[in-house]
């Protein structure tokens, strides 16, 4: 009797599996028009996708014809549509949504976040009347974003002790990179008076690395579950409505590893149902520091093993850090400062060089924060010293942000063989008021040089760092194509990248930054079926609308994801 039973099973298993095998189902997306970015077929009309993967590229009669045999269901809800590769947006932070999005806005600009929404503000005294105003608002502490001190004039503990003597604000810099706090904050938190270069006690200032300061302080409130998960749903519903369809953490465990692992493996981003492909790159600063650089090493190289079916460690890739944050105005330039401040170090060029020797003789591609011209000198001499130490090939080492280069050092860079993850979006938003405070106008209408790197040779992806910029890819396109200023100025003309050039940067380029091009980034046969939907071709439009084009969803492995509108 056992044995006729397990042969039923058996049998039964047989069948099951010879129908899985035979799965013949494949779908034809029509659409008006199909980008692929693949220089060998830049235009199609039709997509076939079997099993999540692209099957065929071409008119709808080749795609049809290559699908002989199977069940085939034709699509053509995107007939008056244009499809491209899904967005990549290659460096973001998840815990800057988690406990940003709470807060209260009060910045330079306007924000829209599906549902957030914040008007900008401008001079000291409404910035300080909004944040009065908040205050006044709440019962609770008062946790602030988006200060910035050439905006809003100067601000210290005494100014935040005015506005409240007894509850407490916090008050984090546009940047992200400095915080103030007044004295009724301090005492809460239980904080003593610390000797750090990067802090000022008296004015309540924590800057660069001087956050390490407060954070153990401040971040178990920030990261409470009832306020940190909602807002790591919030940040992924931003993400998808950007049409993005692969992301990147641009330096996972900058606060804390195991909190940041824990809080993500039970957020929405660790689902089935997440809109995107998720992966990681480890913050080799911050475990360095923790751990020693060697231990660090060895840690990151066994991160693959906590993989999910929605997580993904990028192997052998590690984050480094160089100079200060562009938008606090403290990268490391070689002409310094109109105004006399100088600019800040978050790794020194030894502390650099240590640890990015331990990485690079394991093979590991670095991912390097930095953004001045004497930061990316400083950086470019230790990736130089290291390959004549241990020459690479195709060591794919990345320079994010990039807020000002001078034009010899983009020739440098391609000999070198560096790449480049740029945020175009710094010109928007900072490149008239530089013109005016620190760097003046020839440094500050040149940021973010993108047209000098790619007549070099330079690789280059686009990034928004969020909350460093908005998530929106074609954002960060139009920033690049057109160099538009917040206050309609037009900077630097002859930096002005092509259409074609700003598309490729959040499509292919990302995907070659990340080393995933053989599966992301085209519309090619064997790729993922993973796009972005837009309801107009970019190229049919002025370029000044190239930002406002709607996005109707992404298709991530074949599976439609419209976006919900607010």
């Amino acid at each position: 009797m056992q044995s006729m039973f397990l042969k039923i099973v058996f049998t039964l298993i047989a069948i099951t599996s010879i129908g899985c095998s035979s799965d013949k189902s494949a779908t034809i997306y029509s659409a008006k028009n199909i980008i692929t970015m693949n220089p060998e077929q830049s235009r199609a009309k039709a997509v076939a996708v079997v099993n999540g993967k692209i099957h065929k590229v071409g008119s709808l009669a080749d795609v049809k014809k290559s699908l002989a045999g199977y069940d085939i269901e034709e699509d053509d809800r995107f007939a008056d549509k244009t499809l491209m590769p899904g967005f990549i947006e290659p460096h973001l932070h998840p815990y800057l949504a988690g406990i940003l999005l709470p807060m209260e806005f009060i910045t330079p600009h306007d924000w829209d976040m599906l549902g957030k929404k914040a008007k900008g503000v401008r001079g000291q005294e409404a910035y300080l009347a909004r944040v009065a105003s908040a205050s006044n608002a709440t019962d609770d502490w008062l946790w602030s974003w988006g200060y910035h001190h050439y905006f809003h004039g100067e601000l210290n503990r005494k100014i935040l002790d005015k506005i409240s003597p007894d509850k407490p604000i916090i008050v984090w810099h546009r940047s992200f990179h400095e915080i103030y706090v007044n004295t009724a904050a301090i005492k809460e938190l239980g904080l003593e008076k610390t000797e750090h270069p990067q802090v000022n006690w008296d004015k309540g200032h924590f800057y660069e690395n001087g956050l390490k300061v407060l954070m153990p302080s401040i971040m178990p409130k920030l990261t409470r579950p009832w306020r940190y998960l909602p807002a790591l749903t919030h940040g992924r519903d931003i993400v998808h409505a950007g049409g993005i369809t692969t992301v990147s953490d641009g330096a996972f465990g900058t606060i804390d590893f195991d909190t940041e692992w824990t809080a993500l493996r039970f957020s929405n981003w660790n689902r089935s149902s997440s809109p995107f492909n998720f992966v990681v790159l480890p913050d080799g600063k911050g475990l360095g520091t923790a751990m020693g650089y060697e231990p660090a090493r060895e840690f990151i190289n066994q991160l693959p093993e906590k993989n999910t079916d929605q997580i993904t460690f990028l192997p052998k890739q590690v984050k480094l850090f160089a100079d200060g944050a562009a938008y606090s105005q403290l990268m490391q330039m070689s002409e310094g400062y109109l105004d006399g401040h100088h600019g800040e170090w978050l790794m020194t060029p030894e502390e650099l060089e240590q640890a990015a020797r331990v990485f690079w003789l394991d093979d590991f591609q670095l991912h390097i924060h930095v953004n001045g011209d004497l930061g990316l000198d400083k950086t470019l001499d230790i990736i130089e010293a290291l390959h004549s130490e241990y020459p690479r090939q195709d060591h794919r080492s990345t320079i994010h942000h990039l807020a000002y280069a001078r034009p010899d050092q983009a020739a440098r860079m391609a000999k070198l063989g560096v790449r480049v993850s740029a945020n175009p979006y710094y010109v928007w938003a900072l490149a008239d008021k530089y013109s005016e405070v620190g760097l003046g106008p020839e440094r500050a209408q040149n940021m973010v040089p993108l047209k000098s790197m790619i007549d070099a040779g330079v690789p280059i992806s686009f990034h928004s760092d969020f909350t460093m910029a908005p998530v929106e890819p074609l954002l960060l396109a139009w920033a690049a194509v057109t160099r538009l200023t917040a206050d309609g100025n037009l900077t630097a003309p002859d930096q002005r990248i092509s259409l074609d050039a700003a598309l490729r940067a959040i499509t292919l380029g990302g995907a070659e930054q990340l080393q995933m091009e053989s599966s992301i980034g085209s519309i090619e046969e064997g790729k993922r079926a993973d796009f972005t939907v837009l309801e107009t071709d970019p190229y049919t439009i002025p370029i000044e609308q190239l930002k406002d084009i709607p996005i109707w969803g992404t298709v991530l492995a074949g599976k439609l994801l419209p976006i919900e509108k607010p």
